[in-house]
């Protein structure tokens, strides 16, 4: 390819609106080179050699719709469920507006993609998409991460550091977990979102923000609001547009479907991927996934390791779901209550990673 790379083929194909499934296939991948195709548009992502049989599930998978098309460079959610379609319809057609979005839903549940698919599907999908994880940035430094800072504003200030809201420019901030700011830090955003002014730590002088917000968090908002924990003015300036995410346990259909889909990236090469039973798809209903769909991800990765491919039989599942009673519907039939099927559920994934490593314990953290 002379004249373009597989970049810029993707690049304009999603530019001019077509919706049709793109597979990229490269022979000097990496990791970033996957998250540029797929940050462009591309519905899956394999480096060579590529086994034939692998190829043929990627491409039925990708006909058959399985894996929504991703358009514009929005990135591909794995759904069959009709109320995560209703989500899904509805952050699409608030894309096209700067209103502002607040996700919620459970940790795991896909938040971040939605946020990532309302950027890619509007008008500022060329402009920068910045992530704060809110709960992951110490308070002492959550205002420097935002807004930046002059040097010599704090100890530690060596140089300028530019903030994330500046780095935004007119694209797009994703504030997550926006419930673990404190009040103060709440009456500074406040302030951004209501006349899109900010400053520096440690200069006066105001910039302006034009950049689109959403947010997403796991707590019940209008409860914090109650509690005196969040404010209510910041609340409703956030909670324009509001999408609510079901859990996993309420999407068994999509448990398969994101299983193999899972399982077919995972796969190494010229392996396999994992083949779930009826058996197993049904051990896998009953679980009450604690940890959405990561922890499924976070499974088919371990039955991957272990196993490099095949046939998943009963006894390669973790403890967990071995011992799993029936569903929600029979919880007086046996099913664990849902604290103690968390703690099992721990339990037996970190005895597992222990094992996996060798009993090395830096290894498996």
């Amino acid at each position: 390819m002379r004249e373009l790379d597989g970049f810029e083929v993707i690049r304009r194909i999603r530019g001019a609106g077509l919706r049709l499934p793109i597979i990229m296939i490269t022979g000097r991948g990496d990791e970033n080179s996957s998250i540029e195709a797929m940050r462009l548009g591309a519905n899956d992502y394999l480096d060579k050699p590529v086994a034939a049989q692998e190829l043929v599930a990627r491409i039925r998978r990708g006909l058959e719709g399985s894996v929504a098309p991703g358009r514009s460079g929005a990135p591909s959610i794995v759904t069959s469920d009709p109320a995560m379609r209703r989500v899904l319809d509805l952050a699409a057609r608030v894309a096209a507006y700067d209103s502002r979005v607040l996700i919620t839903g459970e940790t795991g549940t896909g938040k971040e993609l939605v946020a990532q698919s309302i950027h890619a599907l509007g008008p500022r999908r060329e402009a920068p998409f910045i992530e704060v994880n809110c709960a992951a940035i110490p308070a002492n430094l959550i205002e420097s991460e935002l807004f930046g800072h002059e040097r010599g504003a704090f100890t530690g200030a060596t140089e300028r550091r530019i903030g994330r809201f500046e780095e935004a420019g007119a694209g797009t901030i994703f504030l997550d977990e926006i419930g673990e700011l404190g009040r103060g830090l709440q009456a500074k955003l406040l302030h951004v979102l209501q006349t899109g002014e900010f400053s520096r730590v440690g200069n006066s002088r105001m910039l302006r923000s034009s950049a689109r917000v959403i947010a997403a968090t796991n707590r019940d908002l209008a409860r914090e609001v109650s509690a005196g924990r969040f404010r209510a003015d910041l609340f409703y300036r956030l909670n324009v547009v509001a999408l609510e995410i079901p859990p996993l346990r309420e999407r068994a259909g999509d448990i398969p479907l994101l299983a193999e889909f899972f399982a077919a990236r995972l796969a190494s090469r010229g392996r396999q991927p994992l083949r779930f039973t009826d058996e197993i798809i049904e051990r896998m209903g009953r679980h009450p996934w604690p940890g959405n769909v990561r922890e499924l991800e976070h499974l088919v990765e371990r039955l991957t390791v272990m196993m490099g491919g095949g046939e998943v039989r009963p006894e390669d599942l973790p403890a967990a779901f071995r011992e799993a009673g029936p569903g929600p519907a029979g919880v007086a039939g046996g099913a664990l209550p849902y604290r103690e099927a968390v703690i099992a559920f721990e339990r037996a994934y970190f005895q597992d990673i222990i094992a996996a490593a060798g009993s090395n314990l830096a290894a498996a953290a």
